[in-house]
This record gives C-alpha cells, sequence and structure tokens, in this order.
C-alpha cells in the first residue's frame, strides 16, 4: 500500500532495489473499436479485439495463442521460441500462432498453481503455438497491456483453475464436511474454511475475521525469531485431505513470536483467527497481516484454556480501510472519527546518509512508526539523491504505527518513477490492520518471482481521532 516512485531522473544503482512492476490502468485508446469478441466466456476477445478497442476489466476472457516469453525484465526481450525457456512466471499470446512481433503480443502473468503448472512455457514447451482461453485482468504488465491475475485457462479440452460464474460456494474440490459458523464459539473447521475463501473474487480479503480450527497437518514456515510468523496446514484430522493453508500467522496474542516460546509442530490442536483470501483465485488461505494464533493445544497467551463469549468482547483486531488516488495512499480507521491534531513526518529529518536501513522513527507527541522487512531480504530503507528523498517499503515489508492515542488515518505522499511511468504507491494486495492505537501496514506480495510494487515515501502525515 504505502509506495513511492521516483521524479525525473536515472537511479543507476538497483541491485539491492526490486523492481516496481506496472499497475493496472493499460489500455490504448484511439483506432478501431470494431470487435469479435466481448471479452465473455461464450465470446472472448482476441488480442487484437483489445488492442483495437482499449479494452479494460477484470475477469476478462481472451482466446489466442502462445508465442513465447519475456526471459527477465524488459519486452524487447521477448523470446518467440519455447526453447531454452527457465521462466514459469509469464507467457506472451497474440491473435495468430506466428507472431514474432512485441507490438501484437499481450504479456500474461501466471500466479503460482494450476494455471501457471499448465500454460507455462518452461514445463510444457509443447505448448508453444497452441491455441489458449485465458480468464484474468487487462492490467498494465511489462509496460504494455497484459493479463494478469489469471484465475482459469482452457488448453485443449482441458481447464485449469476456477472459472468465474460459477456458483460461489459450490464444489471447492475439497474433501470433507464443512462445520461451524467462524465465530469464537463455533469456529470454522478447515472445510468451511476453504469453502468460505473460496467464494471471494481473486486476491479479494474477505470483509470480516473468521476463527478456524483443527489439527497441524504440516509446518510451511515455522516460527522463528527474525520473522516472528508462521505458516502451517490444519485440517479436523491432521490429515492432509480438506486442509487449510493459516499464512503468515502472529504468535499467541497477535504478537510475533520470540525465542524461547514453544513452537508449532504437526500434531497440535490451534485455533487462529483472521480474515480470509483466494490468493489469486485459485488458493484459499488466511490474509496476511490479519492472523494470529488464539490458542494451541487449549492454552492462549495467558496460559489459561480460553472461554465463552460475553456480549462485547469479540473484538479482535479488524482491518481499516486502503485508497489509493495518484501517488497518494490514504490509510484509514473506519472505527473513529478524525479530530484536528495531525503531525507530519518527512523522512529527510530523521535520515541523511544514502542506503540507511530504516527501523524505527519516534515521534515528539509518543508516537513511534516501526518499520520491519518482515523475512524479506530487502528492508525498508532510506535512500536520497539530487531529486530524491525517500524511504522504500518492499514487498512483504510491514509499517506499524504505535499511536499515543489513537489514529483515524495515514496519508503517505509517494513518488513517482517516470522512467516507468509507475505510482510507487504499494501492492494492490496490501493490507492494513487496526487494534486499538496500533495500525499495521503490509506491503503482501506472494508471487513466486518479482519484486512487487515498493511504497517509496516522500511525506507522512498522521491524523488523530477525536
Amino acid at each position: 500500500m504505502l509506495v513511492a516512485a521516483m521524479t525525473a531522473f536515472t537511479f543507476t544503482s538497483c541491485e539491492d532495489v526490486p523492481e516496481a512492476y506496472e499497475i493496472p490502468g493499460g489500455g490504448n485508446g484511439g483506432g478501431s473499436t470494431e470487435m469479435t469478441g466481448n471479452g465473455t466466456a461464450e465470446s472472448p476477445y482476441t488480442v487484437e479485439d483489445i488492442k483495437k478497442s482499449g479494452a479494460t476489466g477484470s475477469n476478462v476472457f481472451v482466446k489466442a495463442y502462445i508465442v513465447g516469453f519475456v526471459p527477465d525484465k524488459a519486452i524487447d526481450e521477448a523470446k518467440f521460441t519455447a526453447e531454452g525457456c527457465e521462466v514459469a512466471s509469464n507467457v506472451l499470446i497474440a491473435a495468430s500462432a506466428d507472431e514474432t512481433s512485441v507490438d501484437n503480443v499481450m504479456p500474461v502473468q501466471l500466479p503460482v498453481g494450476d494455471v501457471r503448472n499448465a500454460i507455462n512455457l518452461k514445463d510444457n514447451p509443447a505448448n508453444y503455438k497452441q491455441e489458449v482461453v485465458l480468464c484474468g485482468n487487462i492490467e498494465a504488465y511489462f509496460g504494455k497491456t497484459g493479463l494478469k491475475s489469471v484465475v482459469w485457462a482452457k488448453l485443449g479440452d482441458k481447464e485449469f483453475g476456477a472459472k468465474p460464474g460459477t456458483e460461489a460456494g459450490g464444489d471447492t474440490g475439497v474433501a470433507g464436511t464443512p462445520k461451524g459458523t467462524g465465530t469464537k464459539n463455533d469456529p470454522f473447521n478447515s472445510v468451511a474454511a476453504n469453502a468460505e475463501a473460496s467464494k471471494l473474487a481473486a486476491n479479494a480479503v474477505s470483509e470480516q475475521g473468521y476463527y478456524i480450527k483443527g489439527k497441524v497437518v504440516s509446518v510451511k514456515e515455522a516460527f522463528s525469531a527474525q520473522f516472528g510468523n508462521a505458516s502451517f496446514y490444519i485440517s479436523d484430522d491432521g490429515k492432509a485431505d480438506g486442509q487449510f493453508l493459516v499464512f503468515r500467522s502472529l504468535y499467541l496474542g497477535n504478537q510475533k513470536w520470540t525465542e524461547g516460546q514453544p513452537n508449532i509442530a504437526e500434531g497440535d490442536e490451534v485455533v487462529v483467527y483472521g480474515k480470509l483470501t483466494n490468493y489469486y483465485g485459485n488458493t484459499p488461505e488466511t490474509a496476511q497481516g490479519t492472523t494470529y494464533l488464539v490458542s494451541v493445544n487449549g492454552k492462549t497467551e495467558g496460559g489459561s484454556t480460553g472461554g465463552e463469549d460475553k456480549p462485547g468482547e469479540d473484538k479482535p483486531a479488524g482491518n481499516g480501510n486502503i485508497a489509493i488516488d495518484g501517488t497518494t495512499l490514504t490509510l484509514s480507521n473506519p472505527s473513529v472519527q478524525a479530530g484536528a491534531t495531525t503531525v507530519e513526518v518527512v523522512p529527510g529529518d530523521f535520515y541523511t546518509e544514502n542506503g540507511t536501513e530504516v527501523t524505527t522513527i519516534t515521534l515528539k507527541d509518543g508516537t513511534k512508526i516501526v518499520f520491519d522487512a518482515n523475512g524479506e531480504k530487502n528492508g525498508p530503507k532510506y535512500y536520497t539523491g539530487a531529486n530524491y528523498s525517500n524511504i522504500r517499503v518492499y514487498k512483504n515489508n510491514m509499517i506499524t504505527f504505535e499511536g499515543h492515542k489513537a489514529i483515524a488515518k495515514v496519508v503517505f505522499s509517494c513518488d513517482v518513477d517516470k522512467n516507468k511511468n509507475v505510482n510507487c504507491v504499494g501492492n494492490e494486495t496490501a493490507t492494513v490492520v487496526i487494534d486499538g492505537k496500533t495500525m499495521t501496514y503490509t506491503n503482501v506480495f506472494k508471487e513466486a518471482s518479482g519484486g512487487g510494487v515498493q511504497l517509496r515515501i516522500n511525506k507522512i502525515v498522521i491524523t488523530y481521532a477525536k
């Protein structure tokens, strides 16, 4: 969410800086608008349709031929072959199977999962020049009008992923019987959590949080002092059938795990709380930045076994709102009213040396802004030059505002990378969680490769609640 972009200058040393990818907003106006398709499953667009009309939209169907791939970061490096392909994250499609011009192709971002496994040329070289139907969002990719967040594909007579338009709550492909209502007294089981998350659109996050109960099947990422969170699968009986992914959960009490505390293990009986997401339309899981352990083997933070809800006491941390307007990113707390007291934070007032690691900024009123790499190689840093001075927040990095009083909203003025025409305002999948006086922003990005959109912060304005 938090991203700033660079002003008009050429940044030549960026080996430690993940490249920002393009944000949505592609589409070329003008030209003929006569089309052979309308973007539906029954009448998909062709690549030519989209290029001529400047069509946009989500869950759009496109019929085309797979003609190549982009091996690195530039569309000009496109390869119109399957030979030597070492990337599984993208393919190029065109109206003709024999296309060899980058001017006539659409790059397609393949999300981790069934669609990527079936379509990519690295693992499936025979797909070269094959006709395919894809469903995704028309967005800018590699600096061109492309297709991202692909949730479904059809190659020959085989289908992969989840086709939009099927009945919500239908067959999720998960074995077992859904149980529970998602409350503290009646938590979801893994099957119910999978079913509820599968109702969401690709990458959407549920408006409310849910309690989920199960036995740990396997641990994907154990708790560590460096990261403070863990990812693991749960099910009713500790077996893989019907399992559900708990993604990057914090520890008991919604706190980071620290050395000396028991780690998560296979067979543990757990209750977790978190919002749900349907990652790229094919991976139901808890949403990062909203999830924490409520109990492990019956014990909560204080060592008790919990207890029944009382009216008005079931108030776990909730999500705030995120809004992006050009180069302005706004985080807001819907549960409070904004007051008249504000404080302005300019990075250059706290840091002067280029490349300085950013950790904690303590304001005169007692509020703290804590920056955290959140387990990623690249953590928040301050960069300065002739035409820029900003803090850069990379993929999955976190910013926590520990207010001296409740915070109503936080407004980031962000930079622009004019070389790529990208507003550096963070990833669209970013989250904000509010818990009392604390507001935590996470620049969520879960693709297997790439750095996502950075948040480059020129200025922060905090508005406190009344």
